[in-house]
């Protein structure tokens, strides 16, 4: 999305990776050893695009930047993205030393030069020719080299997928003149004394017969064997007197989608060998993944850890300090977007709206319009600017409040959950997905049987799986269970646009009203198991699907049977229903949506006492509006999911602080009385302010 590309590298979130970059590129003699640093992030966080940033930003430093992904899906393997990033590393630039790999590209070499298999003299010939070929003779210095890689190509048909003859390019301009260095002949023994003390032809044949060996376990013995070169060369390079003068920057591996199949090939082996130089090489690694790779679950010894551990990183507000999961490997999970940095967003947005455009019809724009954003979103970064974008698209002299009411587009809606679901979800697990966000959380909603009639055990089986990951739920993580909900809870955006799928929905089939049918069914069977507390379930789902006077019974019927603080907890989880609209506001303006719900009061052939006419209008109007800043007495209900779309700009706050007075005077408790004081001074400030 054009929005994500815009905001990489500008919020404070981004700009502190950067930070933490930048000031461990810089070498000291007091730094310690480089970890490599695993950024975790769900779909839509954005990690491709922060390395990109980063890559850009650091263009003239020693840098690599390979998607590990796309270079799967073209059939690459370990030592082709090995091979890719050394070159990169390699690259001259010019404000550094240039780079050379001597040991670890004349093993390339060893075990990628396709040769005669019918002569070994033609075969020690061809070798030499490849090795000759870019920079002209090399002399007979090299026969000893050339003859123990020609014994290894002779026992090997096939190759690797990369070219030979770049690798020399790898080499140092001095091995034409003097063969292969001291160093070189040094690394490569102490190699050798690893993998058992062999002679150099029986090391280089067995290396070359175990990469060409149709056992994977085999082919990783190699690999991991041209990774240790590749982490000595650097050794080699920053270790003498005249690199650390000259050399002032270690050198960047940015490495995206390391939880992808070739990314799990990769990344365990360079953390191996790291681990081996016991982080002592110039390395910085930056890796991320949309789920936890093999090498971080290998590495976390006390199991898996609690949602948001990794969150932990930003317990300084404005610096990142990835979490310790071992000596080679430290953890940071990339966080949504605080309200500060979307109203910068915001302000930035607004500024590019036309002088003769409409502006919102409140003093402090730019707050309304962050808080709006956030509020839907939570600051989820792909969200966030996909919602800008939309609104920046919008044109026309209409007011914001109408805008909104038809921002969620079908198109717009399908767009943001493609981009935000794991990719490769089914259009089976999409669908139940959708029917499973009526329910507060997925664990309710795997447990309704009606919601599950002629699902297969496969679609079950991928419904366990996306609700047992943090990282695809997106579940939000504070640190606070009463605030975010049980680990199944979907992120509020995510639910909010798998809620407006299931209202689009309804243009073939009444899904809407199935699938909250079948969650209440499921809280009166608890009730009927003796779960009482699951009657303000049966509430939710009746508000969900636009009985109010029936939620509105059931909240007048606990008025006088519960403390006023535990009833206005109940208030709240009922105010945070879902509207049964595809766009997420309502038909019209607040005002007269709001006189619409409780016109049945009116009605003089069913007369209501006064108490429920105050708790059906305080329910209707506090349904409507959008969520009051926080009252931790009552607000922590388990449930996250806000939305503000119904009345945008608070209108209907002072019916509420009526209706919260009005049943002060209802009550003679003090400490009651003094509840429903303090819920109504909830409402008197805009939520934006």
């Amino acid at each position: 999305m054009a929005g994500e590309l815009e905001l990489a590298g500008k919020s404070e979130r981004d700009r502190a990776i950067r930070e933490f970059v930048r000031t461990r590129l810089v070498r000291s003699p007091e730094a310690g050893p480089l970890a490599s640093v695993l950024l975790l992030g769900p779909r839509g966080s954005g990690k491709t695009t922060l390395l990109g940033h980063l890559a850009e930003w650091g263009r003239l430093a020693p840098l690599a930047h390979v998607d590990l992904a796309a270079r799967g899906r073209h059939g690459a393997k370990p030592l082709d993205v090995l091979t890719r990033l050394v070159f990169q590393l390699n690259e001259n630039k010019r404000d550094f030393p240039r780079l050379t790999f001597p040991t670890c590209g004349l093993l390339l070499i060893a075990v990628s030069t396709r040769v005669d298999l019918s002569s070994r003299e033609r075969a020690v010939q061809q070798l030499r020719e490849a090795l000759e070929a870019p920079r002209g003779q090399r002399g007979d210095r090299l026969q000893g080299v050339l003859e123990a890689f020609a014994e290894a190509a002779a026992t090997v048909m096939g190759a690797p997928n990369f070219a030979v003859a770049p690798a020399l390019r790898l080499l140092p301009t001095s091995m034409g003149a003097r063969g292969v260095s001291l160093a070189t002949r040094q690394r490569l023994a102490r190699i050798r004394r690893q993998q058992g003390g062999r002679p150099v032809n029986d090391f280089i044949v067995n290396l070359n017969m175990l990469y060409n060996d149709r056992e994977s376990a085999e082919r990783e013995r190699a690999e991991q064997v041209l990774f240790d070169a590749f982490v000595a060369d650097l050794q080699q390079a920053y270790g003498t007197r005249s690199a650390q003068r000259k050399r002032t920057t270690n050198c960047l591996l940015l490495l995206d989608n390391a939880d992808s199949p070739l990314g799990g090939q990769f990344l365990e082996p360079l953390l191996r060998a790291r681990e081996k130089a016991e982080c002592r090489d110039p390395l910085l690694v930056l890796a991320t993944a949309a789920s936890r790779p093999e090498a971080l679950v290998r590495r976390e010894q006390s199991g898996p850890p609690h949602s948001g551990a990794y969150l932990a990183c930003w317990e300084k507000d404005r610096e990142f300090q990835p979490v310790r999961v071992d000596s080679v490997l430290h953890v940071g999970q990339l966080r949504d977007l605080y309200q500060r940095e979307v109203n910068k967003e915001a302000e930035e947005m607004l500024r590019r709206v036309p002088v003769d455009a409409p502006m919102p019809e409140t003093d402090d724009g730019v707050q309304w319009l962050g808080w709006l954003v956030r509020e839907l979103t939570r600051g989820q970064p792909a969200a966030t600017a996909a919602l800008l974008d939309a609104l920046r698209a919008q044109t026309g002299d209409d007011p914001w409040d109408e805008r909104l009411r038809r921002l969620f587009t079908p198109q717009l809606v399908r767009d943001m959950l493609d981009r935000l679901l794991p990719m490769g979800t089914s259009v089976e697990l999409r669908a139940m997905l959708a029917r499973a966000a009526a329910a507060v959380h997925l664990g309710q909603a795997g447990a309704a049987r009606e919601l599950w009639r002629d699902a297969s055990e496969a679609l079950g089986a991928d419904f366990a799986l996306f609700s047992g990951d943090p990282l695809r739920t997106m579940h939000l993580a504070t640190g606070d269970e009463l605030t975010d909900g049980p680990h199944e809870t979907l992120h509020p955006v995510l639910r909010f646009l798998l809620l407006r799928e299931l209202a689009q929905a309804d243009t073939t089939a009444d899904t809407w009203d199935v699938a909250h049918t079948a969650l209440s069914l499921r809280a009166a069977a608890r009730i009927e198991e003796g779960h009482e507390a699951e009657s303000w379930a049966v509430a939710y789902h009746d508000l969900a699907s636009g009985h109010l006077e029936a939620a509105a019974t059931h909240l007048d019927g606990c008025f006088t049977r519960m403390p006023a603080e535990e009833w206005c907890r109940g208030l709240c989880r009922l105010r945070r229903a879902p509207v049964r609209t595809p766009g997420g506001g309502l038909a019209g303006p607040p005002r007269q949506q709001f006189e619409a719900l409780v016109r049945f009061l009116n009605d003089p052939e069913r007369p209501r006492d006064r108490r429920m006419k105050a708790v059906t209008r305080l329910l209707a109007a506090s349904w409507i509006a959008p969520e009051p800043r926080d009252d931790q007495a009552t607000d922590r209900v388990g449930d996250p999911y806000r939305n503000p779309l119904g009345d945008p700009y608070a209108e209907l706050y002072p019916d509420i602080r009526e209706e919260f007075l009005t049943l002060r005077a209802m009550v003679d408790d003090e400490a009651d009385r003094h509840v429903f004081l303090r819920k109504s001074e909830q409402y008197k400030r805009r939520p934006w302010w």
